[in-house]
């Protein structure tokens, strides 16, 4: 009597139980094959798998040495047109205040050149611009805070523009646990719902919030979907845990 009375009650507990067993994977919200939009020879890999790197960090250069040098020689271009630019407007200033005293063809000239220069300095500055584009273009930077997952090249390697895949990274900073539960709940599941999970291998509990439901069902599991924000796991690993629903 006391084992039919103890199985009526769990069976009760069950029927009005508030908790969705759900399962996950831990993955990152930034997730991206990297490449580039030129084609040329692996001159340099600065990252190995494993390496965080700072938004903007170069991750790999192509061999780049001819876009280098002209970059220098565009630099010293600028220089040069920039001083001749000044020498050639201090000149016509020099003799404006005069100008009236002067023969005025010498004059004009004074001032073709100070026009002549500044038009070079225009020049120099987009020369220098275009150079520092090339030069940019042969060299892979990092898109955000981002961890090496794997590397799809070595150096040496052909890069035939952006049809070659070089790196595959991921954001450390942006990790979530996509959640799949039975179909059947698709009418509890609410955003701010709170989730209590062990991640596989560990004893440790954690605890988050539903911060997204997606709004279909896999027609070949009959699963739904939900994401809960974490931190300080590492992407890949999979657990399963219970949502609390009103």
């Amino acid at each position: 009597m006391r084992k039919f009375l103890f199985f009526i009650f769990i069976m009760f507990q069950s029927a009005f139980a508030q908790e969705v067993y759900a399962t996950f994977d831990v993955v990152s919200e930034k997730n991206s094959e990297l490449g580039l939009s030129i084609s040329g020879v692996v001159g340099a890999l600065h990252v190995e798998i494993g390496d965080k790197v700072k938004k903007g960090g170069v991750l790999l250069s192509l061999e780049n040495s001819q876009e280098k040098q002209e970059l220098e020689n565009a630099k010293v271009a600028l220089e040069i047109a920039r001083k001749n630019a000044e020498h050639s407007q201090k000149t016509y200033d020099r003799y404006k205040a005069i100008a009236d005293v002067i023969d005025k063809e010498k004059f004009e000239n004074y001032a073709y050149d100070r026009d002549i220069t500044a038009l070079n300095l225009k020049n120099a500055h987009n020369t220098l611009r275009l150079k520092e584009i090339q030069f940019s273009k042969t060299q892979l930077f990092a898109p955000y805070d981002l961890v090496v997952a794997k590397k799809m090249t070595e150096l040496g390697n052909i890069v035939l523009g952006s049809q070659t895949k070089l790196l595959n990274v991921v954001s450390p900073n942006d990790i979530k646990l996509v959640l799949k539960f039975d179909e059947k709940y698709w009418q509890k599941i609410k955003i701010g719902q709170k989730f209590v999970y062990k991640v596989d291998g560990s004893d440790t509990t954690y605890e988050g919030k539903i911060s997204k439901v997606y709004p279909i069902v896999n027609a070949s599991t009959r699963e739904m979907q939900a994401e809960v924000k974490t931190n300080n796991l590492m992407i890949g690993l999979f657990g399963n845990g219970m949502i609390s629903v009103e």
